[in-house]
């Protein structure tokens, strides 16, 4: 089992939600969605869309799960970034 250092914890906490942004943000276009209407199929608005995308906060794992649905692709797939 790996003991992560708090330099690694505050590396992922700035890195994660970057990455998650830039996945919401693919998959969204690769939909051919715009932010409002991604934001309406799961209960936000716009601008809480926007945040997320450009990392100015981290979605909760209900909102990343009511993201993958609306993408109608597995929770799994959501998360099929690169953590190094």
């Amino acid at each position: 089992m790996i003991e992560l250092s708090e330099k690694r914890i505050e590396e992922l906490k700035t890195s994660i939600p970057i990455k998650i942004g830039e996945r919401v943000r693919f998959l969204r276009k690769e939909k051919g969605l715009t932010q409002t209407q991604l934001a309406t199929l799961v209960g936000k608005d716009r601008q809480y869309l926007y945040k997320i995308e450009k990392a100015v906060v981290t979605p909760n794992v209900v909102t990343i799960s009511a993201l993958a649905i609306a993408l109608e692709i597995p929770l799994k797939e959501f998360f099929d970034i690169d953590i190094k």
